[in-house]
């Protein structure tokens, strides 16, 4: 009699706890219904976090309970700290907006210490994950002059990045300081179409971190013409890939054990490669539900096809184990982050990057509402290819139309134009 009481508690028990799990799951359907979501990108429109973003965007809302709409929306400034910092301090706390920062936004505060320009807890954050795991290569761009990884003991490079306490720039200062490579960082620019477009012009020699999957899926050609030169590759470990096969491991160059771990601190970032992660009020149900989403899409037979016609890759890492690497991280030995910490110190006064005019032949592909946001593609006056995005003012940026003054929601998608633009900033955009 009492087995059978037992059985029917238990029964009940179970029962409620089912009808309580359904109502939760109720409620994230309900909230996400009918809602917009926002995919706010740190980095500049055309380089690997912003496609990947893109690529994530348009299938992730299948998979969230209430199948609500992506809209990718660039942050830019401070190499993504800018749109961290919002996501973490002003943006939305109910499930709404997902950031994509760059990889070594999480470690920033453990390494720039007190001088952080991070204000945010990773810790306390919500990560949902990466389509990628990632492999950064060290490049230098054919007329630097710099042919090997065994130049950059002897000649001075001159690289460029985004924010000054950024990943792409503070490696410059690590290698520099750790393995006596003499690295002169160029911070400033707002992404990693920039620096390219700079390497092009003669600007900076090349850059201290580069995705490989961006150069793979854009740039390889460059790498099979000798314009671009692969120097080195950073990691967790060495990138089995075929075609890095005769890259050395940047690793491997350390004099020491010390050293080395304190390298491995630094580049065990490229584990995380393009990661999504939402504020820290964000309610459990909501970010569960996204990282339940997120282990579907992966999976979406149309992402996956569009990843391989883009030659993307697709290695994922997940939530849990993000956060997982990020708590052995902030428990590293005391001795190898403060090392880290003092490897990371700008070897010099910091430069900033003077942001060119450039004047380019292009035509325009999508147009924001009313025109306040146009990308485009086409080349600059040197020649070199130049895409993007930019904002197009009305009080500030002349707009003209076959040789009429107009309002910049007289642009539309395909039309030719010269283009004058400064950074993220249209100055003037004639069209036929």
């Amino acid at each position: 009699m009492i087995h059978v009481r037992k059985i029917g508690i238990l029964a009940v028990a179970g029962f409620a706890l089912g009808i309580a799990a359904d109502a939760r799951a109720d409620a994230v359907s309900d909230f996400y219904a009918g809602k917009r979501m926002t995919m706010l990108i740190g980095l500049s429109t055309g380089g690997g976090y912003d496609r990947y973003a893109r690529l994530t965007s348009r299938y992730l809302g299948n998979y969230i309970p209430g199948k609500p709409t992506f809209i990718p929306r660039n942050m830019t400034g401070g190499g993504s700290l800018v749109m961290a910092n919002f996501l973490y301090n002003a943006a939305a706390q109910d499930g709404t907006i997902i950031g994509a920062p760059q990889r070594g936004v999480p470690i920033e505060p453990l390494v720039a210490g007190s001088d952080s320009k991070a204000k945010l807890d990773p810790l306390k954050m919500h990560w949902i994950g990466s389509l990628a795991r990632e492999t950064s290569l060290g490049v230098a761009w054919h007329t630097s002059g710099v042919k090997s990884y065994k130049d950059l003991y002897t000649k001075e490079f001159i690289a460029g990045g985004t924010g000054a306490t950024t990943d792409s720039v503070i490696t410059g200062y690590i290698l520099t300081r750790l393995l006596g490579m003499k690295f002169r960082m160029i911070a400033g620019y707002p992404g990693g179409s920039e620096v390219n477009l700079a390497m092009q012009r003669g600007e900076v020699m090349g850059r201290a971190t580069n995705s490989w999957s961006s150069i793979k899926s854009g740039d390889y050609t460059r790498v099979q013409e000798g314009k671009l030169i692969l120097l080195y590759q950073m990691g967790a470990k060495k990138n089995n890939d075929g075609l890095l096969k005769d890259v050395p491991f940047a690793l491997d160059f350390a004099k020491d054990e010390k050293t080395r771990k304190i390298l491995f601190l630094k580049f065990g970032v490229n584990e995380f490669g393009y990661p999504y992660v939402m504020g820290p009020g964000v309610p459990k149900e909501r970010y569960e539900a996204v990282q339940a989403a997120f282990k579907q899409v992966v999976k979406d037979p149309g992402l996956l096809a569009d990843a391989k016609k883009a030659r993307m890759e697709i290695d994922p890492i997940f939530g849990d184990e993000i956060a997982s690497l990020l708590k052995e991280m902030y428990s590293s030995p005391p001795d190898i982050v403060a090392a880290l910490r003092a490897a990371s110190e700008p070897t010099g006064k910091v430069e900033m990057a003077k942001i060119p005019v450039i004047t380019a032949s292009v035509k325009l592909g999508k147009v924001g509402k009313g025109g306040s946001k146009v990308s485009f593609k086409g080349k600059g006056k040197d020649g070199a290819n130049v895409k993007g995005s930019v904002s197009v003012s009305n009080s500030k940026t002349k707009v003209s139309v076959g040789g009429q003054t107009a309002k910049r929601d007289a642009l539309k998608t395909g039309m030719a134009c010269t283009l004058v633009y400064q950074g993220r900033d249209a100055k003037e955009i004639s069209c036929k």
